[in-house]
């Protein structure tokens, strides 16, 4: 039998390796709790850094992306009756017979496109050659002036939109500054169509242009500007585009995309030197070149300055 001083001895020892166990206990929990702080910080410092590293990647796309709108536009003039107007005399109706004959000419040429898809570089440049019965045009053309609207070109080049086209206008212009350029973009030949969609105004910065000295509010676009046409109402350019062979005097929401090569300007020079079909400022024969100018064809030569993906 145990005395009770040994009785006492085992009880201290059991004593001891349960209060050795109670604190291994505490130190492994300890250790958990301390484990779980670690992987939760850790995990809340990956989440704040990929938020910002995901923040920073969509503010880089955004400077160098955007996205384009392009509306369709698949309107086409109506004809007039030229009864309406026999009233105001025989010019008038003869006037509503040639725009009518307009109209149906746009019925029967007009060309449709699809507009550009996906999002839009901001920055780049694309050398192009516009290629004439009268010479090559070379241009360059600048997207961070006008992505919109640089794309939308780029695009209908390339899907040979603009081959076998006239330019439909031209203005001689004795003033200085007046307008003279060379308005090409229409398959019709009539300036009344376009590819089936619209592209946004994108007008040049107001540091870009110097203002015409008349007081007018009209803007210098100089010699050599590649530039969007477009009607009066917002919004409205489609194909359309002139070319700027002396300093022009317009209001300062015509989109620039681009400049001319000296070569170019040369062709250009020689076109305005022929001058116009008629040179009463009455006849609508005033902006038709006397001498017709036929675009063979529009290539993108190269590209550069494209941001990456």
């Amino acid at each position: 039998m145990s005395t009770n001083q040994e009785r006492r001895a085992e009880a201290r020892q059991r004593l001891r390796e349960q209060m050795e166990a109670q604190a291994r206990r505490e130190k492994q929990l300890k250790i958990v709790a301390a484990s779980v702080v670690v992987a939760v910080l850790l995990g809340i410092v990956g989440v704040v850094a990929w938020i910002n590293y995901d923040r920073k990647r969509a503010e880089e796309y955004a400077a160098n992306w955007l996205t384009c709108e392009y509306p369709t536009d698949t309107e086409t003039p109506e004809p007039l009756d030229p009864a309406e107007f026999e009233d105001q005399g025989a010019e008038v109706v003869a006037e509503v017979e040639e725009f009518n004959a307009q109209v149906e000419t746009v019925n029967d040429t007009k060309r449709d496109a699809e507009p550009p898809s996906g999002d839009q570089a901001r920055q780049g440049l694309a050398e192009i050659t516009i290629t004439t019965d009268r010479g090559e045009i070379p241009i360059t053309l600048d997207r961070s002036g006008a992505p919109c609207n640089v794309a939308s070109f780029v695009h209908l080049a390339e899907q040979r939109y603009f081959d076998d086209t006239e330019c439909h206008r031209l203005t001689v212009s004795e003033e200085e500054p007046g307008l003279s350029v060379l308005q090409c973009g229409d398959p019709t030949g009539t300036g009344l169509s376009g590819p089936g969609y619209s592209v946004v105004d994108e007008p040049p910065a107001a540091d870009t242009l110097e203002l015409a000295d008349d007081g007018s509010g009209a803007a210098i676009y100089p010699r050599g500007t590649v530039a969007m046409a477009k009607s009066q109402a917002p919004d409205s350019a489609g194909s359309q585009f002139f070319l700027v062979y002396e300093d022009s005097a317009l209001p300062p929401e015509y989109t620039v995309m681009g400049t001319v090569g000296d070569s170019g300007l040369e062709v250009l020079d020689d076109i305005a030197e022929t001058g116009v079909r008629s040179d009463d400022p009455t006849d609508r024969d005033n902006q038709v070149p006397r001498r017709p100018v036929t675009i063979e064809t529009v290539v993108v030569d190269a590209q550069s300055g494209l941001p990456e993906r």
